[in-house]
């Protein structure tokens, strides 16, 4: 391998494949991607004996099919009845789920995951916690101090070719966004590809 242009041309090649291989098994391998959510802040708001706690939000996506919730239970003390609801705007219930104290931690993250709504980008939604029993002491939901209960919504990737778009239009904004570090990942590739040219030169 002695032509300094066939070794940048490996160089090269083996940089794109750093960079696209990663890209791929993101859009084949994941199927459920983070659509909205509101970080959890160290909060707990009481959800008393037969309470309701509400948030709403609103779907960046269509094919929204998970929530997941902290919740936290002291002492794994309350071993009540609660509901899990995903509602449109109106109050009209597309998911419920009963749950016990018997599942919540102290604390955890809940995972609730549904058939995907089909028709659920730009549309408001609103996640609902209800108490079901009088059962103490209360569990704590998960909250941000300002914004309300802590949420994680997410999405199923139905069509491959918009989540190909999508993610390329993300890693350029990304990009843009912290360009000292993308910079820093490309000549770490270029760094190894070079490394792997030499020691290919050796075995020669």
């Amino acid at each position: 391998m002695k032509n300094p242009k066939l070794s940048w041309r490996i160089c090269f090649i083996y940089s794109l494949i750093g960079i696209f291989l990663p890209l791929l098994i993101s859009v084949v391998g994941i199927k459920n991607r983070l659509d909205v959510s509101q970080p959890f802040q160290d909060t707990f708001v009481n959800l008393p004996g037969e309470g309701i706690l509400e948030q709403t939000f609103v779907a960046n996506h269509d094919f929204v099919n998970i929530v997941i919730l902290s919740l936290k239970n002291p002492g794994l003390a309350n071993k009540g009845e609660f509901l899990f609801s995903l509602q449109t705007e109106e109050g009209q219930p597309l998911v419920e789920r009963t749950f016990s104290g018997y599942n919540i931690e102290d604390p955890c993250s809940i995972r609730f995951q549904f058939d995907p709504l089909t028709s659920s980008k730009n549309k408001k939604l609103k996640i609902l916690i209800r108490s079901l029993t009088s059962t103490e002491p209360s569990i704590g939901v998960g909250a941000s101090r300002k914004d309300g209960l802590s949420y994680s919504v997410y999405y199923k990737t139905v069509d491959k070719k918009s989540a190909v778009l999508e993610l390329v239009s993300s890693l350029t904004k990304r990009f843009w966004a912290d360009k000292v570090f993308f910079i820093f990942w490309l000549f770490l590739l270029s760094f190894f590809g070079v490394v792997v040219i030499r020691m290919l030169k050796k075995r020669e």
